[in-house]
């Protein structure tokens, strides 16, 4: 086995028993998220069965197996011995849960959402400080930011007309709030592009 020897955060994946229940893993964290991400954000699209969370590769996203409407979240390997880490990972992902499409496609609306609560969420709950560096992760979400900045709420109130980020459209955004200038929101709804 190649990581035979591979340390493991043993809070991510153990619960232990404390007073009320049990300690935190990723699987209750994703919980907590969702129920945050849905709160501020809307509801998720219940058709996608969500089948948890595993290790794998260098960049975290969600996957579809079996073609069949179920999503998994898989965060990067090296996250497996850094629970903060996980969870931003986590938290990033769980915006790709509210409206799985079914592919990788999507647009700058939703990664920069997806930046900007988990690190919005970091800061909640770790009391830490995680920022994308400089790249196209870090220009989405100041482009979110801009656009809660107008209406903290606008996201909930486009999601009610268009469930499906990735699909938010200029005019679904001028139309939940009329100081989104049509600059601000053509720059949303470009494919979002790694590079």
């Amino acid at each position: 086995m190649a990581n035979a020897n591979l340390e493991v955060e043993i809070d991510l994946l153990f619960a232990n028993p404390i007073p009320g229940g049990y300690s935190w893993t990723l699987a209750s964290r994703l919980g907590h998220m969702l129920r945050t991400a849905e709160e501020r954000y809307g509801p998720r699209d219940l058709s996608y069965t969500i089948l948890g969370v595993e290790f794998g590769g260098d960049i975290p996203h969600i996957w579809y197996p079996g073609n069949c409407r179920h999503v998994i979240v898989q965060i990067a390997r090296y996250c497996i011995n850094n629970l903060q880490h996980a969870y931003y990972q986590l938290a990033h992902e769980c915006i790709h849960l509210l409206s799985p499409r079914g592919d990788a496609n999507t647009i700058v609306l939703e990664e920069g959402l997806a930046t900007h609560f988990s690190a919005a969420y970091m800061q909640e709950h770790f009391h830490s400080n995680w920022h994308s560096g400089p790249g196209p992760y870090h220009d989405a979400c100041l482009r979110v930011q801009q656009l809660l900045a107008i209406e903290p709420t606008i996201i909930r109130t486009v999601r009610q007309r268009q469930p499906t980020i990735a699909q938010i459209s200029v005019a679904d955004l001028r139309a939940a709030d009329a100081h989104v200038s049509e600059e601000l929101a053509n720059a949303l709804v470009q494919p979002f592009a790694t590079h």
